[in-house]
């Protein structure tokens, strides 16, 4: 018995257009063809397919599939790792939603009349991360967060609280009550992410772009916000033994302004990063070309300030701290920075 390839793609799931590309790269090629020319599918053809489509589920690369089957003395105890491995995820991912529907149940319980915005988001936040952090990232993450989110808790509340007192009465980001608030919450940002400013950076990222958080965190990107201009206010004063008064005047007038544009030019350049994309590429130069904007917009155009300020972010660790910018990241960027000049000056 033989089956065309329409009805062996309704039969399955599959699309016609999968089991043609599987042909087409020698992965499941028919048995047999029609004298029109037909894919014809036997016995063995569909075990063939059933076995790919069980690797498949370990999430494996069909080139590291098709060496497995055509290879009977195959390393299969790597096929069993990672199907451990993906068991592993999914164990963290029900856990995950059974400590999410723990705490619905809990507000649900309290409410008289509990609205389903209620399970909307809780859930929308536990499948937030996952469109921002690789397997390894969350598990690193909720490894840190064990113990630690109900420590931080009342910590986490009364910052809060302060963040809006402090909005409400209209207090400046430059105000010193402010500048402690972003310290201390940028503080326990990082300390979450383990001193990793690469996971620092995707935490913001996050929070800036998920509204579910901001209903779940009571902080919205108004806060998030005003958090990251006094932030900015904070770490302009550290410029100050590297800059005179008259340097000081001009960062005061336009280093803040520069602020909101940072963290996503950063989370960028980091996905090109960690893509391994080329620094003398189309897609970084666009990027360096941004980085180079911002750097020297926040120097008033000043070129002589904006090169102070490189020379003390590279010598000063406290200016780096809570920036999303670790030594692997401005190493790169400054790869791509110095094409750019390199070009220029040819």
């Amino acid at each position: 018995m033989f089956l065309k390839i329409g009805e062996l793609a309704r039969r399955t799931g599959l699309t016609v257009r999968a089991l043609r590309h599987y042909d087409d790269i020698a992965l499941l090629v028919p048995s047999e063809r029609s004298s029109g020319g037909y894919r014809l599918y036997g016995r063995k053809d569909v075990a063939r397919l059933y076995r790919i489509q069980a690797l498949r589920r370990l999430d494996l690369p069909l080139a590291d599939i098709q060496g497995l089957l055509d290879n009977p003395a195959g390393d299969m105890s790597e096929v069993v790792a990672r199907q451990v491995a993906q068991l592993d995820r999914e164990i963290m991912q029900a856990s995950a939603l059974r400590t999410h529907l723990l705490s619905v149940q809990g507000q649900l319980q309290a409410s008289k009349e509990p609205e389903i915005d209620d399970w909307l988001l809780a859930l929308e936040s536990m499948v937030a991360g996952a469109k921002y952090f690789s397997d390894d990232e969350q598990r690193t993450l909720n490894t840190r967060r064990d113990g630690f989110t109900d420590a931080m808790a009342p910590e986490r509340a009364e910052l809060s609280a302060w963040l809006h007192s402090l909005v409400a009465a209209g207090a400046s980001p430059e105000s010193p009550q402010a500048q402690s608030l972003a310290q201390r919450w940028i503080a326990i940002l990082l300390e979450e992410a383990g001193g990793d400013e690469g996971l620092l950076i995707k935490l913001y990222t996050m929070h800036w772009n998920e509204p579910s958080l901001h209903a779940l965190t009571g902080v919205d990107r108004g806060g998030i916000r005003f958090i990251s201009h006094a932030l900015a206010f904070a770490r302009l004063q550290l410029y100050a033994p590297y800059c005179s008064a008259g340097d000081m005047a001009t960062l005061r007038q336009h280093y803040v302004a520069q602020t909101d544009a940072w963290p996503p030019l950063i989370a960028e350049v980091r996905q090109q990063m960690l893509a391994a994309a080329p620094t003398h590429g189309a897609a970084m130069r666009a990027l360096a070309l941004r980085w180079q904007a911002l750097s020297l917009a926040k120097a008033g155009g000043d070129a002589a300030l904006h090169a102070k300020l490189q020379q003390a972010f590279r010598q000063d660790a406290a200016l780096r701290l809570g920036s999303g910018i670790d030594d692997a990241l401005a190493t790169y960027v400054g790869q791509a920075v110095a094409h750019l000049d390199a070009a220029s000056s040819s």
